[in-house]
């Protein structure tokens, strides 16, 4: 029986540089697995996969730290800047546009969740 998948976990800190970590590595063996000759199709799925899963967490995590979620268009628009490295015929990496992507990763690492005051 699978257990019910709750994005919203992640909110916190901790939780959120563990999964983040992960979905980034995920993602770096993904477009580097290009070389030794995974089709495309399977590379691009996955990295897709673990891109929305970033996203969805890098969401909650915004949230819960009282940040805007516009920070978010960061990691969904993609930007040509910078060197660009052809994996292979189907499949670019550009290096600029990755680490501006990363920027809303980094701040859901750095600041602080949210405090909320309880009136007594």
């Amino acid at each position: 029986m699978l257990m019910p998948l709750n994005m919203t976990r992640y909110r916190e800190r901790s939780r959120y540089r563990i999964g983040s970590a992960a979905l980034v590595a995920i993602i770096c063996v993904a477009l580097a697995s290009v070389n030794i000759g995974i089709p495309a199709w399977l590379i691009f799925l996955v990295a897709v996969a673990a891109e929305i899963a970033l996203t969805i967490m890098t969401y909650h995590r915004l949230r819960d730290a009282n940040l805007s979620t516009a920070w978010l268009l960061l990691m969904i628009l993609q930007f040509g800047i910078g060197p660009t490295w052809h994996l292979s015929d189907h499949v670019t990496f550009n290096i600029g546009g990755s680490i501006i992507s990363l920027v809303p990763v980094i701040l859901g690492w750095i600041v602080p969740e949210r405090r909320i005051k309880r009136l007594s």
